[in-house]
């Protein structure tokens, strides 16, 4: 698989959204919920640092990472400075990981093509505590 993930953030969510899609147009979407504390630009690596991993785990040779992060695309490539100690922790974990493949890309795209991964990110920040714990998820055609 040649997995391509996309993630978005918005203020005060709690959760962050992964979608990997082969060469073969296969996807497995991921839903994080962070159980701590963090900061927009901590939950855009967060998210980041997960999809490398799935990838990783499913054998990926080449990575091409799609984010409405400008600030984390750009740290990643170079282009910007890291001036925050947190943020340079996340970026040597990112290039770790990046160094597990052939090939490695990340590019920002406009939020407005992000809504997919928004999405996802909006389920897992929502509270479900007032449901039992088995919420069953019925397709109607």
């Amino acid at each position: 698989m040649d997995p391509v993930y996309g993630w978005s953030i918005q203020q005060g969510r709690l959760g962050e959204g992964v979608i990997l899609t082969s060469p073969e147009r296969e996807e497995v979407t991921y839903a994080l919920r962070f159980d701590f504390h963090t900061s927009n630009n901590e939950a855009e690596y967060e998210a980041l640092l997960a999809g490398l991993r799935l990838a990783k785990q499913m054998g990926a040779k080449s990575v091409t990472a799609l984010t409405d992060s400008r600030l984390a695309a750009n740290q990643v490539n170079g282009t910007f400075e890291v001036r925050d100690p947190r943020m340079g922790k996340y970026v040597k974990m990112v290039k770790q990981l990046v160094g597990s493949f052939g090939r490695f890309a990340i590019k920002q795209i406009p939020r407005s093509e992000n809504k997919r991964a928004y999405a996802l990110s909006k389920l897992a920040s929502t509270c479900f505590d007032h449901l039992s714990k088995k919420v069953l998820v019925e397709v109607l055609r």
